[in-house]
């Protein structure tokens, strides 16, 4: 936020989005450095999906869930902060940041693939975590067989906007 004052000054920002690696920032910290920045009426979004592939009430999210539980050894119960909890936290930090607060949401349904599948469970994992080529190569397969023989299934996606606005003056 800082090199982005420096470039562009104070006030003549109208929008700036983060989506769902908000989860990985200090929310207070990064909210109140990009309030400078934003003239009056502009604002702050984050966009975030609601229910990580892993935790639906799905037939197919169950069977991603067990895959992914076999992989890591673990259960898996991380749900990236796109659940209520991280959408309040969210709403409470941009309003400690003197932000007026809107939300709204939209849902659909989206076809989803196996490729898909694992590129968002392993795209919500830290770097450190994450398995090596073969390992995911490995997972893959196995979820493959767990969907028995389905390449495709449909995703129920509710994504939520949630925005701070700077306010007038």
């Amino acid at each position: 936020m800082p090199a982005l004052s420096r470039l562009l000054g104070g006030g003549r920002v109208g929008a700036l989005t983060v989506a769902v690696a908000v989860h990985f920032m200090d929310r207070d910290a990064l909210f109140a450095a990009a309030r400078p920045l934003l003239r009056p009426g502009g604002g702050i979004a984050v966009v975030t999906n609601g229910e990580p592939l892993w935790t639906q009430d799905t037939e197919w999210s169950l069977a991603l869930r067990g895959c992914l539980e076999r992989m890591l050894g673990h259960p898996v119960t991380a749900r990236c902060q796109t659940d209520e909890d991280g959408r309040r936290r969210n709403r409470e930090a941009l309003v400690r940041a003197g932000y007026r607060y809107e939300e709204t949401s939209v849902r659909y349904d989206a076809p989803l693939t196996v490729d898909d599948m694992v590129g968002g469970v392993f795209s919500a994992m830290s770097a450190e975590h994450l398995p090596r080529e073969q390992q995911r190569e490995r997972f893959a397969a196995e979820l493959r067989d767990a969907l028995g023989g389905r390449t495709e299934v449909t995703e129920s996606v509710r994504v939520w906007l949630q925005c701070g606005v700077r306010d007038e003056g």
